[in-house]
């Protein structure tokens, strides 16, 4: 049986592009992996990763560290399962989902033409 798909949510003031490399690097530290992210213009960045019951504790302060405010649920989430570390699987699939407030315009990709 697959384990459930711990759902993370914060915002940021920080800069994006340190924003992201810190998360990647907090996954990183507390033992995971990134699997996949998907960026939202310059809006917000969705991280699906994997991380062990033990690193959740280091993965959280991080993700703080890096100027990420977690929302209630997402503390509550973490805290529960650090509190049941030792019955939980070795592997935890996660997904962050961070939005960025700032005053930038939209992020615009030129997108060509393509015949057909």
């Amino acid at each position: 049986m697959r384990p459930r798909i711990i759902m993370l949510t914060g915002v940021t003031h920080a800069n994006r592009h340190q924003v992201t490399a810190e998360i990647n690097d907090a996954v990183v530290s507390a033992g995971g992996w990134v699997s996949d992210h998907t960026f939202f213009s310059n809006i917000a960045t969705n991280f699906r990763m994997v991380l062990p019951p033990q690193g959740l504790a280091l993965f959280r302060e991080l993700v703080t560290k890096a100027g990420v405010h977690l929302d209630s649920e997402s503390e509550t989430a973490i805290a529960d399962l650090i509190a049941k570390e030792k019955g939980l699987p070795e592997e935890l699939p996660a997904s962050l989902n961070v939005t960025f407030i700032h005053d930038e315009p939209d992020l615009r990709r030129e997108v060509p033409a393509v015949p057909g």
